[in-house]
């Protein structure tokens, strides 16, 4: 349930102020900057740990492979 509501609060974050630039100046040029800008913000609204996995035996291999002249 929390990630529906984590989705929700960044679509609301990007989607209000789009929509209203939109309808307020009925201007592309401005429009497009603001879908950025909106982004940007609704993504950095919640932090997301990522679990890097990092495979020991490929870099194993891959050292193996080094030619040293």
């Amino acid at each position: 349930m929390r990630k529906i509501n984590e989705a929700l609060i960044k679509a609301v974050t990007v989607l209000a102020p789009t929509y209203t630039v939109a309808y307020l100046t009925e201007k592309m040029i401005y429009v497009v900057p603001m879908l950025a800008a909106s982004t940007f913000i609704a993504a950095a609204l919640f932090h997301t740990d990522i679990e890097r996995r990092i495979d020991q035996d490929a870099i194993s291999k891959d050292e193996a492979d080094i030619d040293v002249d």
